[in-house]
């Protein structure tokens, strides 16, 4: 029963967000306002973008690059700590 009203509630819902989006879609200006916010957005992150370079700060791509090298150079150490197998030596004939 309580499935039943919660499938319900969820339809209706969904309804009326699908005809609040219609009617919003269907409004001339407010789709030119939607375009002139993209477009102002695409700006705004160049911009930032364009500072962040001259700053010589690191983008998400740099810092991931950077944490897979130090990954890399950890993993090295590990192995380099760990005891590698040795032949046994040799003892000379007095």
């Amino acid at each position: 029963m309580a499935e039943t009203i919660i499938r319900q509630l969820m339809s209706r819902g969904e309804e009326v967000v699908t005809e609040v989006t219609n009617r919003l879609l269907a409004n001339e200006a407010f789709v030119e306002m939607l375009k002139k916010g993209i477009a102002a957005k695409e700006v705004v992150d160049k911009q930032v973008t364009d500072a962040l370079k001259r700053m010589n700060v690191a983008t998400r791509k740099d810092v991931a690059r950077m944490e897979a090298r130090i990954a890399a150079l950890e993993a090295e150490l590990e192995a380099m700590k760990s005891p590698s197998p040795r032949k046994p030596r040799r003892r000379k004939a007095a």
